[in-house]
Parts: C-alpha cells; structure tokens; sequence
C-alpha cells in the first residue's frame, strides 16, 4: 500500500502522473477480451439500429426496449474504455510488478467502471424485461416476475452506488483505500455476493420465462429451435456471474488486489456484453430474413419476370408494380398484379405483427 507519509489526495495527484505500460500476461488478455467485446456489441447495436430504425422505419416498430438497448451500448462502451486503461496502469498485473502511484491510477479508473457498469448492466436487463412484457400479455404469474425484475434491480443497484458515492472519497478508494476514505469496503465486499446471487437469478429468469411461453406455441420448428439457441446463449451471462463468485473474496485480500480484482471485472463485462448481443439477435432476426427473401425474390423474379413486395416497398421490372390491399376480415392478405401478373392471391402471414407489412416465407 502506500506509505504512511503520503496522504490521499497527494497519491491520487501522483497517480495522474504516471505513464501507463503495455499490458502484458493476464492484463493482455483482459485488454484483447474488452476490445472483442467493443466490436461484438458494436456490431450487434449496429444491426439492431440498422434494422428497427432504418430498414423498417416505416413500420415503427422501434420500441422501448431499443432505446434501452442502445443506452446499455452506450455505457457498456466506456466502461470497457476504462477497463482497458485500467489493465494499462496495473489491473490484471501483480503487486510485485507495480508501484502504488500505478495501483492508485488503476483503482481511480476502475471506479469509473463500476459506475457504467452498473448503469449498463441495469438498462440492458430492463430492455429484456420490456420486451418479455410483450409475449406475456395474459400469463399474470410471469408479468409480475418481470415487473419485479424490472423494479427491484434499478432500486437495488441505484442504492447501492449512492452508498458508494456518499462515502467514498474518491470513488476508486473502494478498490484501494490508500487513495482516501471507505467506511462500508467491508460491507460492500460482503453485499457483492447477495448481488452475485441476484444477478444470477435475474440473468437466467430473463432467459427461462421466454422458453416457458415458447415451448408450447405452434411455431416452425426451424424458427423455435433458433430462438432456443439465442436463450441458451443469453442463460451464459448467469454462469459468467457464477464464474466470478469464487474471486469476491479478494475485496478483502490486499495481496495481488489488482490481479484477482481483474477477474471480477472481466466476466462481469463478459456477461454484460453477452446480455447486450443476445437482446440484439431477436430483432435483428428480421434483418437476415428481409436479405434472405430479397435474394429469393430476385431470382425467382429474374426466371419468370414476376414483380415482388417486400417490407412494403414495391420493386418493379419493365415499370410494372405490385400493391397490397389491407388486411381482409379473415386475416389474409390479396394482391393485385399488373398487366404482367396472375390474377389476385390470398398469402397467409405467419410471424408478422399488426404493424408490420411483410411477405414471409
């Protein structure tokens, strides 16, 4: 720790002072998981954004659970930041290997991550909770799971920081006392494991209550095996929060602090990011099938001139177009084809909502 003689705004001026080295070891592989993970939710949000709020706008179907998504990127991407600037000064490295001006910067930075870190994980459960609001309009029991998901984790999690913000000066004197006070360290070392166990409950409540209203419905079998997969992969997030139990303890272990602390940080970013990407693949799910029908379309457009519709933006060939009438009393759809077309069809409409326009295949 640091020297008696140096008090704790003194340490934390000198920490702002120190150069940063390139991580290498353990800290190399909490930097490189980071970045992957930047680029992952990047690509994900992107196509999530890309697909509700452009490709299809003009069915509005973004919703609040979007919003709530892309406010989770939005501080699950700093949060990285700091964790990599964090590895950069110590995080992930042995005490042997540093001075306590690096394990000072390292803490500061790390308070700054338990703060977006907090807020993403908080949103990124709230958009799931939004949107398993949807599927679960008549099954009472799991709407009032959900909403107490939804209620309990921000109030929890909101009191915890303003806790942490009102006794500890500066924020990173939780992860090292050295750099000022911290009157509850103990016993926020100890709440981490009721919030460990919360989160693993809330992290797979997210993904049982869709199997639960999905395993019944007559769907594809294509369609629901997919959807399983894309729960199975959001249930990860509980065993990241599993993974990272066994590390809690080193809240009160000063030895190699910043080596163990790293495993903590990493699977909790782990399992934020993974929460972020699974919320992203059901509405992204359009954006492949609208590519998909596009190709199918088109060659079967080029091999008997026939004229499509899809998402409800007609394409036409030799200045033919089709249109769709209105939803007829018995929920079927019928087009009309141009000089070139067949006479009106009736297409049935199997996975679209009442907002949307789509041909599904």
């Amino acid at each position: 720790m640091a020297p008696p003689s140096l008090s704790g705004q003194e340490l934390v001026d000198l920490a702002w002072k120190q150069h940063s080295f390139e991580p290498h070891g353990f800290a190399a592989t909490v930097t490189n998981v980071h970045i992957v993970l930047l680029v992952l939710t990047t690509i994900f949000i992107g196509l999530r954004i890309w697909s509700r709020a452009w490709l299809f706008r003009d069915l509005k179907i973004w919703g609040w659970d979007d919003t709530l998504a892309v406010l989770s990127y939005g501080t699950f991407v700093p949060s990285s930041i700091f964790v990599i600037l964090a590895a950069r000064y110590g995080l992930g490295t042995p005490d042997a290997e540093l001075t306590d001006a690096l394990k000072a910067r390292a803490a500061l930075y790390m308070g700054y991550w338990q703060m977006h870190y907090a807020a993403s994980s908080n949103l990124v459960k709230a958009g799931i909770a939004v949107a398993l609001l949807r599927l679960t309009i008549t099954q009472r029991i799991y709407r009032y799971i959900i909403l107490a998901i939804l209620i309990a984790t921000p109030i929890f999690t909101a009191a915890v920081l303003v806790v942490l913000i009102a006794t500890c000066h500066p924020l990173g004197s939780q992860w090292d006392l050295a750099l000022g006070s911290c009157p509850v360290h103990t016993v926020m070392a100890y709440l981490s494991y009721i919030f460990t166990a919360f989160t693993v409950i809330l992290d797979w409540a997210c993904a049982v209550i869709p199997y639960l209203l999905l395993r019944d419905l007559e769907m594809p079998r294509r369609i629901k095996i997919s959807l399983f997969v894309v729960l199975a992969f959001g249930s990860l997030a509980g065993v990241c929060a599993i993974i990272r139990l066994p590390y809690l303890k080193y809240y009160l272990i000063e030895q190699d602090q910043l080596f163990y602390f790293a495993n903590i940080i990493m699977w909790s970013s782990i399992e934020n990011g993974i929460g972020i990407i699974a919320a992203s693949l059901p509405p992204i799910r359009k954006l492949f099938r609208y590519y998909g029908t596009t190709k199918d379309k088109k060659s079967s457009h080029e091999r008997a001139g026939a004229i499509e519709t899809i998402g409800g933006t007609p394409l036409s060939k030799n200045h033919v177009s089709t249109q769709l009438r209105n939803l007829s009393p018995r929920s079927t759809r019928r087009s009309d084809f141009g000089s070139h077309g067949s006479g009106p069809w009736n297409r049935l409409d199997g996975d679209s909502s009442s907002k949307e326009n789509m041909i599904v295949l």
